[in-house]
């Protein structure tokens, strides 16, 4: 469900063959991605490129990581914001709860791809 890079202390993760982020597998994501952040100074950017919809218990798991990333001294970004996932941020009035970043494709290898 993951497909998770690692470049020193910075991931790069993505949603593996999927294009929401929903009640199914929300909790999961949110395990996962708190796992990566405990270590102080570790830098997670999430690459939302291809979703299409985040549901309520998907926006919830993005501002929790994000304080949880804040509180354990650690960055969370988003990248990659779809127009449609754009529009539900603002529908949700949720702007300015997350940091955001622009992140170019690289051929990075991948550390391990999580179901």
């Amino acid at each position: 469900m993951l497909k998770i890079s690692r470049e020193g202390k910075t991931c790069r993760v993505e949603l593996f063959q999927v294009n929401r982020l929903n009640t199914l597998f929300s909790g999961l994501v949110k395990k996962q991605l708190q796992e990566l952040l405990k270590e102080p100074g570790t830098s997670v950017v999430f690459n939302l490129e291809g979703i299409k919809f985040i549901d309520t218990a998907g926006f919830e798991v993005l501002q929790d990581i994000t304080e949880w990333a804040s509180q354990h001294g650690s960055q969370f970004k988003l990248c990659n914001i779809t127009e449609d996932v754009k529009e539900l941020i603002t529908l949700v009035k949720l702007e300015g709860r997350f940091t955001f970043c622009t992140h170019e494709h690289s051929e990075e290898k991948i550390l391990v791809v999580l179901d």
